[in-house]
């Protein structure tokens, strides 16, 4: 499942700390708009809440870091 700009956009500010109205400001987008996005992530993703979003997005981003490294060390 591939994010668009937008939520990797706001997935990297909530990784950096923001809260969601600021990554709100930051995005040029309402709170709510931040909300919707995120219920979006967890919806498609299967998530009932936003600790088990960052797991379980976390383990995508990790698995795709992975993928990489492998690409790269392949002959």
């Amino acid at each position: 499942m591939p994010l668009d700009e937008r939520q990797r956009k706001l997935v990297a500010l909530l990784l950096a700390g923001h809260t969601d109205a600021s990554a709100a400001g930051r995005l040029g987008v309402s709170p709510r708009t931040v909300t919707n996005i995120l219920r979006s992530l967890m919806d498609r993703l299967g998530v009932d809440n936003r600790f088990q979003l960052g797991v379980a997005l976390g383990s995508r981003m990790r698995a795709a870091t992975d993928r990489t490294a492998t690409d790269r060390a392949a002959p």
